[in-house]
């Protein structure tokens, strides 16, 4: 690789990380609208971080109205989609965010609202999910708002 070609690649990488920067930069402050450094942006992280572990802790089905309610959603980005605790995906046909990976529980059985994505979960020893359709799934990552 020459060198004039390595600088187009950082200048390119540069680009793209202020690009996201930005993007999250945004997504925050529609999450929490009070001025920074204020005690009520204060009080209002601490309500969205009370939520983010919530969500991590519970992992519900977040139908869309609850979802848009709660938190602000943006699309994650990569390759694809992995399971990972605390990670969700968006069913696009309905709008429902659903646990990318659950911890076994004694009894857990959710689906979004088309029953795209189903869990199944009996007895903490047997767990599965069925996915219907994958190419209507995106992987998303979720912020809580105050």
């Amino acid at each position: 690789m020459d060198r004039d070609r390595r600088k187009q690649l950082k200048a390119i990488g540069k680009a793209e990380v202020e690009r996201r920067s930005e993007e999250l930069k945004r997504a925050l402050e529609v999450a929490n609208r009070s001025p920074i450094g204020s005690d009520a942006w204060a009080a209002g992280y601490a309500a969205g971080t009370h939520r983010e572990q919530w969500l991590r802790r519970k992992t519900p089905v977040l139908h869309q109205k609850k979802l848009h309610e709660l938190f602000v959603v943006r699309p994650e980005h990569g390759n694809g989609w992995g399971p990972y605790p605390g990670g969700y995906v968006l069913c696009l046909t309905c709008g429902s965010a659903v646990p990318s990976m659950i911890r076994r529980k004694f009894f857990y059985w959710r689906s979004c609202v088309c029953g795209n994505i189903r869990w199944r979960c009996i007895l903490f020893f047997w767990c599965r999910v069925v996915v219907r359709d994958s190419e209507q799934l995106a992987p998303i990552k979720l912020i809580g708002r105050s």
